[in-house]
Protein backbone atom coordinates (compact mmCIF):
# COMPACT_ATOMS: atom_id res chain seq x y z
CA UNK A 1 0.00 0.00 0.00
CA UNK A 2 1.30 3.44 -0.91
CA UNK A 3 0.70 6.45 1.30
CA UNK A 4 1.06 9.82 -0.36
CA UNK A 5 1.50 12.97 1.70
CA UNK A 6 0.43 16.23 -0.02
CA UNK A 7 3.25 18.60 -0.88
CA UNK A 8 2.31 21.43 1.50
CA UNK A 9 5.53 23.38 1.02
CA UNK A 10 8.21 23.72 -1.63
CA UNK A 11 11.81 23.49 -0.46
CA UNK A 12 14.83 24.34 -2.62
CA UNK A 13 17.19 22.02 -0.75
CA UNK A 14 18.04 18.39 -1.36
CA UNK A 15 20.12 18.04 1.78
CA UNK A 16 19.32 16.80 5.28
CA UNK A 17 15.54 16.22 5.55
CA UNK A 18 13.36 18.48 7.70
CA UNK A 19 9.98 18.06 6.06
CA UNK A 20 7.03 20.12 7.38
CA UNK A 21 3.33 19.62 6.73
CA UNK A 22 -0.08 19.76 8.37
CA UNK A 23 -0.32 16.13 9.55
CA UNK A 24 -3.98 16.29 10.62
CA UNK A 25 -5.01 17.61 7.24
CA UNK A 26 -2.84 15.07 5.45
CA UNK A 27 -4.29 12.18 7.42
CA UNK A 28 -7.83 13.27 6.65
CA UNK A 29 -6.96 13.32 2.96
CA UNK A 30 -5.39 9.86 3.19
CA UNK A 31 -8.45 8.41 4.90
CA UNK A 32 -10.57 9.50 2.00
CA UNK A 33 -8.14 8.43 -0.69
CA UNK A 34 -6.71 5.12 0.46
CA UNK A 35 -8.02 1.75 1.68
CA UNK A 36 -6.98 0.18 3.92
CA UNK A 37 -5.73 2.82 6.34
CA UNK A 38 -1.98 3.00 7.01
CA UNK A 39 -0.73 0.39 9.47
CA UNK A 40 0.60 1.41 12.87
CA UNK A 41 4.27 1.27 11.71
CA UNK A 42 3.32 3.37 8.68
CA UNK A 43 1.60 5.94 10.88
CA UNK A 44 4.66 6.04 13.14
CA UNK A 45 6.93 6.53 10.16
CA UNK A 46 4.77 9.25 8.61
CA UNK A 47 4.76 11.03 11.93
CA UNK A 48 8.57 10.94 12.04
CA UNK A 49 9.10 11.83 8.40
CA UNK A 50 6.75 14.80 8.41
CA UNK A 51 9.33 16.71 10.45
CA UNK A 52 12.06 16.30 7.85
CA UNK A 53 12.92 18.56 4.94
CA UNK A 54 12.74 16.37 1.85
CA UNK A 55 13.08 19.13 -0.68
CA UNK A 56 10.83 19.79 -3.66
CA UNK A 57 8.08 17.32 -4.59
CA UNK A 58 5.30 15.22 -3.03
CA UNK A 59 6.17 12.63 -0.43
CA UNK A 60 5.10 9.03 -1.21
CA UNK A 61 5.67 6.15 1.23
CA UNK A 62 5.44 2.47 0.34
CA UNK A 63 6.11 -0.49 2.65
CA UNK A 64 8.98 -2.80 1.68
CA UNK A 65 8.05 -6.40 2.34
CA UNK A 66 10.37 -9.23 3.34
CA UNK A 67 12.19 -7.73 6.32
CA UNK A 68 12.34 -9.99 9.38
CA UNK A 69 14.00 -7.56 11.82
CA UNK A 70 12.57 -4.09 11.11
CA UNK A 71 9.77 -2.20 9.39
CA UNK A 72 11.20 -0.76 6.15
CA UNK A 73 9.68 1.72 3.71
CA UNK A 74 10.47 3.17 0.30
CA UNK A 75 10.19 6.96 0.41
CA UNK A 76 9.89 8.83 -2.89
CA UNK A 77 10.18 12.58 -3.24
CA UNK A 78 9.89 13.60 -6.87
CA UNK A 79 12.54 11.65 -8.75
CA UNK A 80 14.55 10.86 -5.59
CA UNK A 81 14.15 7.70 -3.54
CA UNK A 82 15.22 6.63 -0.08
CA UNK A 83 14.79 3.68 2.26
CA UNK A 84 13.51 4.60 5.71
CA UNK A 85 13.56 2.15 8.57
CA UNK A 86 11.92 2.22 11.96
CA UNK A 87 14.74 0.72 13.97
CA UNK A 88 14.22 0.24 17.67
CA UNK A 89 17.04 -0.55 20.04
CA UNK A 90 17.13 -4.35 20.26
CA UNK A 91 19.70 -5.28 22.92
CA UNK A 92 18.37 -8.85 23.13
CA UNK A 93 19.57 -9.33 19.54
CA UNK A 94 22.87 -7.57 20.10
CA UNK A 95 21.86 -4.54 18.04
CA UNK A 96 23.30 -1.15 18.93
CA UNK A 97 21.96 1.57 16.63
CA UNK A 98 24.85 3.98 17.24
CA UNK A 99 27.28 1.23 16.21
CA UNK A 100 25.13 0.44 13.18
CA UNK A 101 25.34 4.01 11.90
CA UNK A 102 29.13 4.14 12.40
CA UNK A 103 29.62 0.88 10.50
CA UNK A 104 27.15 1.82 7.75
CA UNK A 105 28.86 5.16 7.22
CA UNK A 106 32.28 3.50 7.10
CA UNK A 107 31.04 1.07 4.44
CA UNK A 108 29.40 3.92 2.53
CA UNK A 109 32.69 5.81 2.47
CA UNK A 110 34.20 2.72 0.82
CA UNK A 111 31.46 2.72 -1.82
CA UNK A 112 30.01 -0.56 -0.53
CA UNK A 113 26.80 0.69 1.12
CA UNK A 114 24.27 3.39 0.19
CA UNK A 115 24.71 6.81 1.77
CA UNK A 116 23.03 7.48 5.11
CA UNK A 117 21.17 10.78 4.63
CA UNK A 118 19.52 11.01 8.03
CA UNK A 119 19.57 9.18 11.34
CA UNK A 120 18.06 9.79 14.72
CA UNK A 121 16.99 7.46 17.54
CA UNK A 122 14.54 4.97 16.05
CA UNK A 123 14.88 6.11 12.44
CA UNK A 124 17.50 5.61 9.73
CA UNK A 125 17.19 6.92 6.17
CA UNK A 126 19.55 5.86 3.37
CA UNK A 127 19.56 6.43 -0.36
CA UNK A 128 17.64 3.81 -2.31
CA UNK A 129 19.64 1.51 -4.58
CA UNK A 130 17.68 0.68 -7.72
CA UNK A 131 18.68 -2.88 -8.46
CA UNK A 132 17.99 -6.57 -8.07
CA UNK A 133 17.80 -7.88 -4.51
CA UNK A 134 19.62 -11.18 -4.56
CA UNK A 135 18.23 -14.54 -3.56
CA UNK A 136 20.20 -17.62 -2.44
CA UNK A 137 20.29 -19.00 -5.99
CA UNK A 138 21.86 -15.75 -7.21
CA UNK A 139 24.61 -15.96 -4.61
CA UNK A 140 25.41 -19.52 -5.67
CA UNK A 141 26.21 -18.46 -9.24
CA UNK A 142 29.97 -18.44 -10.03
CA UNK A 143 29.93 -14.82 -11.20
CA UNK A 144 28.27 -13.54 -8.03
CA UNK A 145 30.61 -15.58 -5.82
CA UNK A 146 33.57 -13.80 -7.39
CA UNK A 147 31.93 -10.39 -7.03
CA UNK A 148 30.94 -11.10 -3.44
CA UNK A 149 34.49 -12.18 -2.63
CA UNK A 150 35.78 -8.90 -4.08
CA UNK A 151 33.26 -6.86 -2.08
CA UNK A 152 34.19 -8.56 1.19
CA UNK A 153 37.91 -8.30 0.45
CA UNK A 154 37.50 -4.55 -0.13
CA UNK A 155 35.59 -4.18 3.14
CA UNK A 156 38.01 -6.22 5.22
CA UNK A 157 41.18 -4.73 3.75
CA UNK A 158 40.11 -1.26 4.92
CA UNK A 159 40.86 -2.28 8.53
CA UNK A 160 43.89 0.03 8.71
CA UNK A 161 41.80 3.13 7.87
CA UNK A 162 38.74 2.39 10.05
CA UNK A 163 37.83 5.04 12.62
CA UNK A 164 35.02 5.41 15.12
CA UNK A 165 33.79 3.56 18.18
CA UNK A 166 32.93 0.17 16.65
CA UNK A 167 31.73 -2.81 18.69
CA UNK A 168 33.41 -6.21 18.64
CA UNK A 169 31.52 -9.18 17.22
CA UNK A 170 32.19 -12.83 18.05
CA UNK A 171 29.67 -15.48 16.88
CA UNK A 172 30.56 -17.80 19.75
CA UNK A 173 29.86 -15.13 22.35
CA UNK A 174 26.68 -14.22 20.46
CA UNK A 175 25.45 -17.83 20.63
CA UNK A 176 25.95 -17.97 24.40
CA UNK A 177 24.22 -14.64 24.88
CA UNK A 178 21.28 -15.51 22.63
CA UNK A 179 20.78 -18.79 24.50
CA UNK A 180 20.69 -16.97 27.83
CA UNK A 181 18.32 -14.30 26.53
CA UNK A 182 15.97 -16.88 24.99
CA UNK A 183 15.88 -18.79 28.28
CA UNK A 184 15.02 -15.62 30.21
CA UNK A 185 12.19 -14.98 27.75
CA UNK A 186 10.99 -18.58 28.27
CA UNK A 187 11.28 -19.27 24.54
CA UNK A 188 11.25 -22.89 23.40
CA UNK A 189 14.88 -24.06 23.26
CA UNK A 190 16.45 -27.34 22.07
CA UNK A 191 16.51 -30.04 24.73
CA UNK A 192 20.24 -30.51 24.15
CA UNK A 193 21.08 -26.81 24.39
CA UNK A 194 23.79 -27.28 27.04
CA UNK A 195 25.54 -29.83 24.83
CA UNK A 196 25.26 -27.51 21.84
CA UNK A 197 26.85 -24.65 23.77
CA UNK A 198 29.66 -26.82 25.10
CA UNK A 199 30.35 -28.11 21.60
CA UNK A 200 30.41 -24.55 20.27
CA UNK A 201 32.94 -23.65 22.97
CA UNK A 202 35.19 -26.48 21.80
CA UNK A 203 34.80 -25.41 18.18
CA UNK A 204 35.92 -21.89 19.10
CA UNK A 205 39.26 -23.29 20.23
CA UNK A 206 39.81 -24.78 16.77
CA UNK A 207 39.69 -21.39 15.02
CA UNK A 208 43.08 -20.00 14.04
CA UNK A 209 44.23 -16.45 14.84
CA UNK A 210 43.29 -13.65 12.47
CA UNK A 211 43.53 -9.88 12.16
CA UNK A 212 40.23 -8.27 13.33
CA UNK A 213 38.49 -6.28 10.60
CA UNK A 214 35.17 -4.54 10.00
CA UNK A 215 32.61 -7.26 9.21
CA UNK A 216 28.96 -7.13 8.17
CA UNK A 217 27.95 -10.32 10.03
CA UNK A 218 24.48 -10.62 8.47
CA UNK A 219 25.10 -11.74 4.92
CA UNK A 220 21.65 -12.88 3.95
CA UNK A 221 21.21 -12.88 0.20
CA UNK A 222 18.49 -10.23 0.62
CA UNK A 223 21.10 -7.85 2.04
CA UNK A 224 22.91 -7.82 -1.30
CA UNK A 225 21.68 -5.63 -4.17
CA UNK A 226 23.00 -5.79 -7.73
CA UNK A 227 22.49 -2.54 -9.62
CA UNK A 228 23.89 -4.04 -12.83
CA UNK A 229 27.35 -2.61 -12.28
CA UNK A 230 28.27 -3.61 -8.74
CA UNK A 231 27.01 -5.20 -5.56
CA UNK A 232 25.80 -3.14 -2.62
CA UNK A 233 25.62 -4.37 0.96
CA UNK A 234 22.75 -3.08 3.11
CA UNK A 235 21.48 -3.51 6.70
CA UNK A 236 24.51 -3.02 8.93
CA UNK A 237 22.82 -3.54 12.31
CA UNK A 238 24.94 -6.58 13.25
CA UNK A 239 28.21 -5.16 11.93
CA UNK A 240 31.31 -4.91 14.06
CA UNK A 241 34.99 -5.71 14.25
CA UNK A 242 35.53 -9.45 14.02
CA UNK A 243 36.95 -12.40 12.10
CA UNK A 244 36.87 -11.92 8.30
CA UNK A 245 36.14 -15.57 7.58
CA UNK A 246 32.85 -15.34 9.46
CA UNK A 247 31.49 -13.03 6.74
CA UNK A 248 32.34 -15.61 4.08
CA UNK A 249 30.93 -18.44 6.17
CA UNK A 250 27.79 -16.49 7.01
CA UNK A 251 27.14 -15.81 3.31
CA UNK A 252 27.76 -19.49 2.57
CA UNK A 253 25.39 -20.70 5.28
CA UNK A 254 22.60 -18.34 4.26
CA UNK A 255 22.89 -19.17 0.56
CA UNK A 256 23.38 -22.91 1.03
CA UNK A 257 26.74 -23.08 -0.74
CA UNK A 258 28.22 -26.49 -1.50
CA UNK A 259 31.73 -27.54 -0.43
CA UNK A 260 33.02 -26.75 -3.91
CA UNK A 261 31.39 -23.33 -3.81
CA UNK A 262 32.96 -22.66 -0.39
CA UNK A 263 36.35 -23.39 -1.91
CA UNK A 264 35.63 -21.15 -4.88
CA UNK A 265 34.52 -18.29 -2.62
CA UNK A 266 37.57 -18.54 -0.37
CA UNK A 267 39.97 -18.83 -3.31
CA UNK A 268 38.42 -15.78 -4.99
CA UNK A 269 38.67 -13.88 -1.69
CA UNK A 270 42.30 -14.78 -0.88
CA UNK A 271 43.68 -15.42 -4.34
CA UNK A 272 44.71 -18.87 -3.18
CA UNK A 273 43.24 -21.74 -1.16
CA UNK A 274 44.57 -22.31 2.35
CA UNK A 275 43.34 -25.64 3.83
CA UNK A 276 43.50 -24.26 7.37
CA UNK A 277 41.33 -21.29 6.45
CA UNK A 278 38.89 -23.56 4.64
CA UNK A 279 38.54 -25.62 7.84
CA UNK A 280 37.91 -22.43 9.84
CA UNK A 281 35.34 -21.27 7.28
CA UNK A 282 33.42 -24.54 7.65
CA UNK A 283 33.41 -24.23 11.44
CA UNK A 284 32.10 -20.67 11.17
CA UNK A 285 29.50 -21.87 8.67
CA UNK A 286 28.06 -24.34 11.18
CA UNK A 287 28.24 -21.77 13.98
CA UNK A 288 26.45 -19.21 11.78
CA UNK A 289 23.50 -21.59 11.42
CA UNK A 290 23.28 -22.13 15.18
CA UNK A 291 23.45 -18.39 15.76
CA UNK A 292 20.63 -17.86 13.22
CA UNK A 293 18.48 -20.50 14.93
CA UNK A 294 18.91 -18.95 18.37
CA UNK A 295 18.30 -15.47 16.94
CA UNK A 296 15.00 -16.67 15.51
CA UNK A 297 14.13 -18.39 18.79
CA UNK A 298 14.32 -15.02 20.54
CA UNK A 299 12.19 -13.49 17.81
CA UNK A 300 9.40 -16.04 18.41
CA UNK A 301 8.56 -14.11 21.57
CA UNK A 302 10.11 -10.69 20.96
CA UNK A 303 9.06 -9.64 17.43
CA UNK A 304 5.83 -8.05 16.18
CA UNK A 305 6.62 -8.85 12.52
CA UNK A 306 4.39 -11.37 10.74
CA UNK A 307 6.95 -14.13 10.10
CA UNK A 308 7.19 -17.79 11.07
CA UNK A 309 10.19 -17.51 13.36
CA UNK A 310 9.58 -20.94 14.90
CA UNK A 311 9.90 -22.66 11.54
CA UNK A 312 12.97 -20.59 10.69
CA UNK A 313 14.59 -21.55 13.98
CA UNK A 314 13.87 -25.25 13.45
CA UNK A 315 15.19 -25.20 9.88
CA UNK A 316 18.42 -23.47 10.87
CA UNK A 317 18.94 -25.78 13.82
CA UNK A 318 18.65 -28.82 11.57
CA UNK A 319 20.99 -27.20 9.05
CA UNK A 320 23.45 -26.64 11.91
CA UNK A 321 23.27 -30.28 12.96
CA UNK A 322 23.91 -31.35 9.37
CA UNK A 323 26.86 -28.96 8.98
CA UNK A 324 28.27 -29.95 12.36
CA UNK A 325 28.09 -33.60 11.44
CA UNK A 326 30.27 -32.95 8.40
CA UNK A 327 32.97 -31.27 10.47
CA UNK A 328 34.06 -34.38 12.34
Amino acid sequence: MKTRIPDERQHPTDRQPRFKLDWKRAFRVERLRFRPLPSRPERQLISRLRRLDWGRGPLVIEPISGGISNHNFLVRVGDRAYVARLCQERPLLGIDRRNEVVCHQAASALGLAPEVVHHEPGLLVARFVDGHTLGPADVRSPDVLVRLAALLHHLHEAWDALTGEVLYFCPFQTIRTYARSAARLKAALPADLDALLEDARRLAHRIGPSRPVLCHNDLLAANLIDDGRRLWLVDWEYAGVGHPLFDLANASANAGLSDDQDRALLEAYRGHLDPRELADLRIFKAVSLLRESLWSTIQTVASDIDFDYHRYAVENLQAYRDARGRLG
